[in-house]
């Protein structure tokens, strides 16, 4: 009784062993089943190549259905060993992508080990069957044998390594593109943190101002305040967003400004931008409106003028009235700003500052090869 329930416990592992290693083979060959199904066509190209090569005329020409099918066994097991020399070998170099010299190490390290494999196993096979004599009685099918061999492992363990190459070159690259990305993500999430408490100080210090000259409106002025922080809030993790919804908010920013700045701020929006389709990122517009109105001293016979306009890029200009008693900032805004931009199109934005104007043109963002 014992007996017997231990070997159905010795044949439950080894069926369960079987289905493991056959759902493992399973997932292997759909993992590389574009290079399988070219082994499959190319093996049959093959055949047919040297079955007519070999025949006088079309009344001589011979086929074996059954020759392709073997050539094809033997190709994918090149590869799978060529791909099983690879792996085991890789696990003792400590390069992120291995170098095309890697790659040529592995395919001398799997020809040299093929070719003993091969004849050592074809040794054995023929030992079995006593066939020692037929298959390797002579010096002529030695050479022969050992010749098709190392043929075989040259055209397609050629193509295997080539296939194999490309395929981690390519995943290389899509690793690489990934971090890259993740990592611009970071950078812009970052920085958009630090513009935001640079939003929000600034315009608590209007409002403080305000609440000692006018109570009242420095009331609706904060009522205003929460409304675009709200704006700000829901923006804060977007890397990107509409032209319009921008200039919405601008606007809104702007006038809220106006309260505290009667008169001595303009601000012109060229016409057509109202209705683009450009994609900028949040706050890029408000931070130059915002930095215009802090460096600068507008008052109602002579304002600050601030244009928003398209010129290789998106334009925001303003013409320059500085303080008298003119605190610099240290540019984090500007700085910023221009580091997002080169993030998400590999361009800074371009400043412009001269005597009597100061200009930033915010390079346009391609959303893909068509735009």
């Amino acid at each position: 009784m014992l007996r017997r329930f231990s070997k159905k416990i010795v044949l439950t592992i080894y069926i369960y062993l079987q289905l493991f290693m056959m759902k493992k083979a399973v997932r292997y060959l759909e993992s590389n089943q574009s290079y399988i199904l070219f082994l499959f066509i190319f093996s049959w190209v093959l055949t047919l190549k040297n079955k007519i090569g070999i025949a006088n005329s079309w009344d001589d020409y011979v086929f074996h259905p059954d020759t392709p099918f073997w050539i094809f066994i033997k190709a994918t097991l090149i590869f799978v060993f060529i791909d099983f020399i690879k792996r085991k070998t890789e696990k003792r170099i400590s390069e992120t992508s291995p170098s095309l010299w890697t790659y040529v190490k592995f395919f001398g390290i799997s020809f040299i080990a093929y070719l003993i494999v091969e004849n050592v196993f074809g040794i054995i096979i023929s030992l079995s069957f006593d066939t020692i004599s037929r298959n390797y009685g002579t010096s002529h099918q030695i050479t022969y044998k050992v010749f098709s061999q190392i043929v075989d492992f040259l055209i397609f363990g050629g193509l295997s390594l080539a296939y194999l190459y490309s395929k981690d070159n390519t995943s290389y690259k899509r690793r690489i593109s990934e971090f890259e990305i993740s990592n611009s993500k970071s950078k812009i999430q970052q920085l958009k943190a630090q513009l935001n408490p640079h939003f929000l100080f600034n315009n608590l210090n209007v409002l403080d101002q305000l609440i000692e000259e006018d109570q009242e409106q420095a009331s609706n002025f904060l009522s205003q305040f929460s409304e675009l922080y709200r704006y700000v809030i829901k923006k804060a993790d977007k890397e990107l967003t509409t032209l319009q919804e921008e200039l919405a908010f601008t606007q809104n920013y702007f006038e809220l400004m106006e309260k505290r700045y009667q008169g001595y701020y303009h601000l012109t929006v060229q016409e057509d931008l109202k209705e683009s389709t450009i994609i900028v990122p949040p706050f890029c517009i408000q931070v130059l409106i915002e930095n215009a109105i802090v460096h600068n001293l507008g008052t109602s016979s002579n304002p600050v003028n601030i244009s928003i306009s398209t010129e290789n890029g998106l334009k925001v200009s303003n013409n320059k009235i500085e303080k008298n008693q003119h605190k610099k900032g240290n540019g984090v805004a500007l700085k910023n700003l221009s580091e997002q931009f080169q993030l998400l199109t590999n361009s800074s934005i371009s400043i412009q500052d001269t005597q009597d104007n100061f200009t930033v043109i915010l390079p346009f963002i391609k959303m893909n090869k068509n735009d």
